[in-house]
């Protein structure tokens, strides 16, 4: 049996086996931490490595495209500054330019319905000649519609005619103001 002593005065003695035991696990710990820290330090920069060699070439194609793509802006600003006179005066006279049947042509776009069709077209290119046309409708109002729309333009019936399917009609009109 071991005897017990209790003297406060005292300081208890250390073993120094435990405490030895103790710092060398921490030790050998913190090697073992340190030592696989390193390895996955090292894999880590040969994957970027091996990264960086892989995507090299495709780096340089892309700065090349990109070279590429400045050279192009500047050649088509050289062209603008080269061209952009000339294209702006042909545009100018291309707006100034107005050819009458152009007119007949939108309007007749913006007067016919959607259901009815036009067969035949005949038109003078000078002021205010007269547009000839045949159309066909599949209902006789849509006809008449039209009509009322080309009643201001001097509107001629020439004949009207109804099929098997739908109603034709040829006609004409003249257009007194076609410029817009």
């Amino acid at each position: 049996m071991r005897r017990i002593r209790y003297n406060l005065a005292r300081t208890p003695k250390i073993d120094r086996r435990a405490f030895a035991l103790a710092v060398a696990v921490l030790v050998l710990a913190a090697l073992l931490l340190n030592a696989v820290t390193f390895l996955n330090f090292s894999r880590q920069q040969r994957l970027g490595r091996l990264e960086k060699m892989a995507s090299g070439p495709a780096a340089i194609g892309v700065e090349g495209l990109r070279q590429k793509a400045l050279r192009q802006q500047a050649e088509i600003a050289a062209w603008k500054k080269t061209w952009g006179r000339q294209v702006a005066f042909a545009n100018s006279l291309i707006a100034r330019k107005s050819f009458s049947f152009v007119a007949r042509l939108d309007f007749l776009e913006r007067v016919c319905g959607p259901g009815l069709r036009v067969r035949q077209l005949s038109l003078l290119n000078e002021p205010a000649g007269r547009v000839q046309l045949t159309v066909s409708a599949l209902a006789q109002n849509e006809l008449l519609r039209f009509y009322k729309k080309l009643l201001p333009y001097e509107l001629v019936i020439a004949n009207e005619n109804q099929m098997a399917e739908n109603y034709q009609a040829n006609l004409s009109f003249r257009m007194q103001d076609e410029k817009k």
